[in-house]
């Protein structure tokens, strides 16, 4: 394993979870920092989970058996935990946690099933898009095509992917592993080309980070893609923190609004917070096996 791509998940995840605070920033440099940066992260992942799948994971028996498991089942368990306390707040405490959903069928459809729209747990939408272009290489490679039975509804009746960046960032990914080989020998020919071209293109784009954010994403990946970082096997706990964040994100703003006034403390306590609690969660799942399901086998 290159653990320059570990590094590179967990600052992708670590981004995400800045953009879901509960912040009052709305510009300035910690603006900059806790909304408009961490616009990157999905980027990287999308290119990171088609490098990956075309460097190491097609070639592996029972793929699409694997994806279910790490990747469909911790999606349904990540959402289905939290409609379960959702519930539980509304009719027991009287307490509403939703803000863009409502009590009704939607909460299935929209809330675990996500045909339209992001999931009650909200992060979680890459996952789903995630395992879709995945169920689509599944029919494409092995011809599974008992699968147009998942794939055929969603078009009638949802949308097959949330955000189509994410299939091209994905592609991206596959074709940059198959040249990967013709980057390490041309790189330097790349970065004279690649760091130049955009830098020029932020400056002429720079009010728009929906946009730059693109460019930029795939030069930090190539240049850092082939320089080795001494990192961690950090997959299991950087999979929790994707899944998770953002409802302790949820459950822990009105307490610590509580605890302090300041506007800045704020979200930085709830990122530090997040991930300790995530972390202790990722303990236990190395210590019980069966909690192992949370994050796919890893």
């Amino acid at each position: 394993m290159n653990y320059s791509i570990e590094f590179f998940r967990l600052l992708a995840v670590i981004l995400i979870t800045l953009t879901h605070t509960r912040n009052e920033f709305s510009s300035g440099t910690l603006f900059f920092i806790f909304e408009e940066l961490p616009q990157i992260g999905t980027v990287l992942l999308s290119l990171i989970s088609g490098y990956l799948y075309f460097k190491f994971s097609r070639k592996k028996e029972n793929f699409y058996k694997t994806k279910v498991k790490n990747l469909l089942i911790p999606y349904l368990i990540a959402n289905l935990s939290i409609l379960f306390l959702v519930l539980i707040a509304n009719y027991f405490l009287n307490i509403n946690l939703l803000n863009r959903l409502t009590y009704d069928h939607t909460l299935i459809t929209e809330g675990i099933l996500s045909l339209n729209s992001p999931p009650i747990n909200p992060p979680t939408y890459f996952i789903r898009d995630l395992f879709m272009i995945f169920t689509i290489l599944e029919i494409i490679k092995n011809k599974n095509i008992y699968l147009l039975l998942l794939l055929i509804p969603m078009l009638f009746i949802g949308k097959l992917f949330l955000r189509l960046d994410i299939v091209v960032l994905f592609t991206s990914g596959m074709v940059i592993a198959y040249f990967s080989d013709w980057i390490k020998l041309n790189r330097n020919i790349i970065y004279l080309i690649l760091i130049p071209a955009t830098i020029i293109f932020a400056y002429f784009y720079s009010a728009n980070i929906s946009f730059i954010k693109y460019p930029i994403s795939l030069l930090i990946f190539i240049l850092l893609l082939n320089n080795k970082i001494m990192f961690y096997n950090v997959g299991a706990f950087t999979y929790l923190l994707h899944l998770y964040h953002s409802p302790i994100i949820v459950v822990l703003h009105p307490i610590i609004s509580k605890l302090t006034k300041n506007n800045v403390l704020n979200p930085i306590l709830q990122v530090i917070l997040s991930i300790f609690f995530v972390y202790v969660l990722y303990l236990l799942t190395r210590k019980i096996t069966f909690l192992k399901i949370l994050t796919g086998q890893k």
